[in-house]
């Protein structure tokens, strides 16, 4: 149901929902926007190189944008599940506090400042 618009909503092949967004972003955040949350999408079909592909393509790409921080966390969690290697999940921690430091995305990789480089 859609109760206001613009409502951007990204589905999988199988019509499954991934991604809804509501209301209005500058074409710049947007486009970041979108690829981030179809990175996402491949995230949870376990398409992980493609995942990396796009959180890469929002980090080059739209440097300064909103979407920035989150494309770093999920960079480094898609690196983790195709290699199960914990220190991709440190690796986050240690860019996302080095560029992002107030960061949400910063606050959420904290606990993994404790595995070891």
């Amino acid at each position: 149901m859609v109760s206001w618009t613009p409502t951007i909503v990204i589905l999988d092949t199988e019509g499954k929902p991934h991604y809804r967004c509501t209301g209005f972003l500058p074409p710049f955040e947007f486009c970041a926007a979108i690829i981030l949350n179809g990175a996402k999408t491949e995230l949870d079909l376990e398409n992980y190189d493609l995942a990396i592909k796009c959180c890469d393509e929002v980090i080059e790409k739209y440097r300064g944008a909103f979407a920035v921080p989150e494309a770093i966390f999920y960079v480094f969690i898609a690196r983790y599940l195709s290699t199960h290697d914990p220190k991709n999940l440190r690796a986050a921690f240690d860019m996302l506090s080095q560029e992002f430091p107030g960061s949400e995305w910063t606050m959420k990789t904290n606990p993994y400042k404790q595995i070891g480089r």
